[in-house]
C-alpha cells in the first residue's frame, strides 16, 4: 500500500499515525451515521481516479500515441478533469454538514474582511493549521474551486501541451494529499462503512476456509473484485446523461490501474504460496492471463480516442459496451473462484441478475444462430420461401433478441431490418442478404467470446456453426 507522502519532510511517530488513524475512523462513523457513505466513496474513488488518470500507462491511447505524448493536444482530457472537480467540490459540499459549511462561508467573510492587504489569506492558513477531516474536506474544496476557475480558461487554448496535462496533475495531487487525513482515507482501501463482504454465500465460503493464510488471499481478492464491480456502477450509461458520460474514462482508468495491482497481488504473493496441481492456483493464474486482454480489449479499443469524440449515440454504446465486458468479467472471476472452494455454488447464488444475464446471452446467441442460418439458406435456395422465412426470423430477432445486443450493433440491425423489409427485388435482396450474413456473423463471434456463455455449451448445431466461422 503507498503511503502518503508527509508534508515538510517529517515522518509521523506510531503515536502520530494511530491518532490519525483514531480520528478517521471516528470521522468515518460520522459520515454513516449522518447517511452520507455513498458520497464518500464516490468522493474517494474520484480522488483516487485523479492519482491514476494523469499515468499514460492507464490512458486510452494507442500505441502511436502513447509514443508520441509530445504532438498529442491534451486539452479534452483536462476538460473532463475539470467536469470531475466540479463534482468533487459538490461531494465535499454534500459530506459537510449544513451547519459546518456554514461556518466555514461565515469564517470566509470574516478573515476576508480582516486581511486586507496581508499576503497570505488568514482563512485558508487557519484551515492548514487544523488537522480534523472536516478541515481537510474544507481546505479541498476550496483548493478544487480555485482549480475549476483556472481550467475554465486553459481548456479554451486551442492547443495543450502535455508537459502541462502532466503539470495540472502534480499540482491536484499534491492538493489532494496536503491533508494528511485525505491523503489516509485515499491510502486505507478497505474500509469497514463501504467495504464489506456482505454476499452471504462469498461471506460463508471465506469463514470456512481453514488454512488461515488463505482465508486471507481470497477475503482480500474478493475484496477487491467486489470493490471493482461498485466502481462500474459510475460507469453504467443508464445511469448517466449525456454531458457526464465521458467522465467515466477517469473511472476506467481508476479500474485498469486497480485491476492491475490486484494481478500484481495474485502473482506475486499468492501463487507462489500454492501447489501448482490444485484447481484454486489454475483459476488464479488464468485470471492474470485473462484480465489484461479485457483491460486491452477496454482501453485500446473501446475507449480509445472517447475524449475527443463528438457523437454523442458512440460514446454511449462504447461505454456501455465498456461497462458490460468489465462487469461480466469481474463478476465471472468471483464466480469462478468460489467454485473452486464450493463446486456447486451458482453464479445465480451470488449476484441476482446474474442467471438472466445468462439466459439472455444464451437467446441471444441461439436467435443469432438461427437467424444466419434463414440468411444462408435463403441465400442458397433463391426462393419466395426461403426470403419470406428470413424476413420472419429478421422480425422474431427484432422483437425478442435485438434488444440483448450492444446499443452500439442496434443502429446497424435496425438499417438492414428496414432495408431488406422494403426491398422488392430478389436480387437485390440477394445481395444486402451477403452484407448482411456478414454482419451478423460478426455479432455471432463477438458474443460466443462472452466469459458467460462458457459454462453453457451450445448445441450441435450451433457447434457445427461457430466452427464453420473459425
Amino acid at each position: 500500500m503507498p503511503q502518503a507522502p508527509w508534508i515538510e519532510g517529517a515522518r509521523r511517530t506510531d503515536g502520530q499515525s494511530e491518532f490519525l488513524r483514531g480520528q478517521l475512523r471516528e470521522w468515518l462513523t460520522q459520515v454513516d451515521a449522518a447517511g452520507r457513505t455513498q458520497e464518500l466513496f464516490e468522493l474517494e474513488m474520484w480522488l483516487r481516479s485523479f492519482e491514476r488518470f494523469f499515468r499514460v500507462r492507464n490512458q486510452p491511447l494507442s500505441e502511436k500515441e502513447a509514443k508520441q505524448l509530445a504532438l498529442r493536444n491534451w486539452s479534452e482530457e483536462l476538460r473532463l478533469v475539470d467536469n470531475v472537480i466540479l463534482r468533487v467540490v459538490q461531494l465535499c459540499t454534500a459530506i459537510l454538514t449544513e451547519e459546518q459549511v456554514n461556518q466555514t462561508r461565515f469564517d470566509q467573510y470574516v478573515e476576508g474582511y480582516l486581511k486586507k492587504d496581508d499576503l497570505i489569506d488568514p482563512y485558508i492558513e487557519k484551515l492548514m493549521r487544523q488537522a480534523s477531516p472536516e478541515a481537510g474536506l474544507t481546505l479541498l474544496r476550496e483548493a478544487f474551486e480555485d482549480a475549476h476557475l483556472l481550467l475554465t480558461d486553459l481548456v479554451k487554448l486551442s492547443r495543450m501541451r502535455y508537459a502541462t496535462f502532466a503539470a495540472v496533475g502534480r499540482v491536484l495531487y499534491r492538493e489532494i494529499r496536503r491533508s494528511h487525513l485525505i491523503a489516509l482515507l485515499i491510502d486505507k482501501k478497505f474500509k469497514p462503512i463501504h467495504d464489506r463482504i456482505t454476499n452471504p454465500t462469498i461471506a460463508a465460503i471465506v469463514r470456512r476456509i481453514d488454512e488461515p493464510v488463505e482465508r486471507k488471499q481470497a477475503a482480500r481478492i474478493f475484496l477487491e473484485l467486489f470493490r471493482l464491480l461498485h466502481y462500474l456502477t459510475y460507469t453504467d450509461p443508464t445511469s448517466l446523461d449525456e454531458a457526464n458520460l465521458k467522465n467515466t474514462v477517469l473511472i476506467f482508468s481508476l479500474i485498469t490501474s486497480e485491476t492491475r495491482l490486484l494481478l500484481n497481488y495474485i502473482e506475486r504473493r499468492v501463487l507462489k504460496t500454492m501447489p501448482q496441481e490444485r484447481l484454486l492456483y489454475q483459476i488464479y493464474d488464468s485470471l492474470v492471463y485473462c484480465l489484461p486482454l479485457e483491460l486491452k480489449k477496454v482501453i485500446n479499443t473501446e475507449l480509445l480516442d472517447i475524449s475527443v469524440s463528438r457523437q454523442a449515440d458512440n460514446i454511449r454504446a462504447r461505454v456501455e459496451n465498456s461497462h458490460g465486458i468489465l462487469r461480466d468479467c469481474f463478476q465471472q472471476s468471483i464466480v469462478q473462484i468460489a467454485q473452486a472452494f464450493e463446486p456447486g455454488i451458482s453464479g445465480g447464488d451470488i449476484f441476482p441478475d446474474f442467471t438472466a444475464k445468462l439466459d439472455q446471452s444464451v437467446r441471444l446467441r441461439d436467435g443469432l444462430g438461427s437467424l444466419i442460418r434463414a440468411v444462408r439458406e435463403f441465400s442458397e435456395q433463391k426462393s419466395e420461401i426461403a426470403a419470406q422465412n428470413m424476413r420472419d426470423e429478421i422480425s422474431l430477432f427484432y422483437d425478442e433478441s435485438m434488444k440483448y445486443l450492444m446499443y452500439r450493433d442496434w443502429t446497424g440491425f435496425e438499417i438492414f431490418f428496414i432495408e431488406m423489409l422494403k426491398c422488392g427485388s430478389q436480387t437485390a435482396l440477394l445481395q444486402i442478404a451477403h452484407r448482411f450474413e456478414t454482419f451478423l456473423t460478426t455479432l455471432f463471434r463477438e458474443v460466443m467470446k462472452r466469459s458467460i456463455l462458457q459454462q453453457v455449451p451450445a448445441g450441435e448445431d450451433l457447434a457445427a456453426l461457430e466452427a464453420q466461422l473459425q
